[in-house]
């Protein structure tokens, strides 16, 4: 694979957050999963607390004892970015210095929500945390989520005036990510957080994946990377389609449920359940899991 000539690529891991029966978080099963991913070799670094870890429904506390055992986990093998999915300023800067604090070198920080605010809002937004924070960060946009949308020409201004050096990009619309790209792909690191389109955003320009099925099948997904970025996007879309089957049932119901599912069902000690407002996986999803997961699983 072409070496990228950013920091932040490759394969990131988003990680979810074991539970106990009793909805309690556990880090004795993260640990070991961290350490399983570091040794294959095949996963460039690791994103606990995004969306697949549940960050909003975690406790300041619970968010902290997560990073810190990733990163006790992680060692010096592989990068850690933990998400920052905070709706306002304040509780996104107080958790980002308790987590460089612990550690942590770089924060994938969530657009701005609920407010619905201005391009105007977002650029003050991010200069006020970078100005406030001592860490790397990477923008995680995902509109459908938070109805909050970067314009290209933000991205850029952001990559010019504050620490910003990558973006974590789950926005559908294309031309949107093709325009991203163009404008800012040589100075920060284009992300796609999109499994169902990846090989398309690497040949636009995104020399990384954000994203969460990769938990399963890392080696799998470091050749659909590699393939893309050389060029050979046919093979890369040939490749990525043998992991359509897993990338439907994991997004078949809200993630993280299903990933938590699947990781269940290869004995990873994850728990199978999600906390509130979300709900557990389905029987119906599970008999599906049984049927896509070992499949794959003996492919890595």
């Amino acid at each position: 694979m072409n070496k990228s000539q950013h920091k932040y690529s490759g394969i990131l891991t988003a990680l979810p957050t074991p539970l106990t029966a009793d909805l309690q978080i556990e880090t004795a099963p993260l640990v070991a999963h961290v350490q399983r991913l570091a040794q294959g070799g095949a996963t460039d670094g690791v994103v606990p607390l995004g969306g697949t870890g549940e960050y909003t429904s975690l406790s300041a506390s619970q968010r902290l004892q997560i990073v810190e055992a990733t990163l006790a986990a992680a060692g010096d093998t592989m990068h850690v970015i933990p998400g920052i999915l905070s709706p306002g300023v304040g509780d996104a800067i107080d958790n980002a210095r308790a987590f460089v604090r612990a550690g942590a070198k770089a924060l994938m920080v969530v657009t701005p929500y609920y407010f619905r605010p201005t391009q105007e809002g977002i650029l003050d937004y991010y200069k006020r945390f970078s100005d406030a924070v001592d860490a790397d960060i990477i923008l995680y946009e995902i509109p459908y989520r938070t109805g909050v949308s970067l314009h290209y020409g933000t991205v850029d201004k952001l990559a010019d005036m504050t620490r910003v050096v990558g973006i974590k990009a789950c926005n559908p619309d294309l031309a949107q990510q093709m325009r991203a790209a163009e404008l800012a792909s040589t100075k920060m690191a284009i992300l796609t957080g999109e499994e169902d389109v990846a090989p398309l955003h690497i040949a636009m320009g995104a020399v990384g994946a954000v994203i969460s099925s990769s938990n399963l099948v890392p080696n799998q997904w470091q050749r659909v990377l590699g393939l893309a970025m050389e060029g050979k996007l046919a093979e890369s879309v040939a490749l990525h389609a043998t992991l359509r089957p897993l990338i439907d049932a994991i997004f078949a119901e809200p993630n993280p449920a299903p990933l938590k599912l699947a990781m269940n069902l290869l004995g990873w000690g994850f728990g199978p359940d999600v906390l509130p407002p979300m709900q557990a996986g389905s029987a119906a999803l599970r008999a599906r899991l049984e049927q896509v997961v070992p499949a794959l699983i003996s492919r890595e």
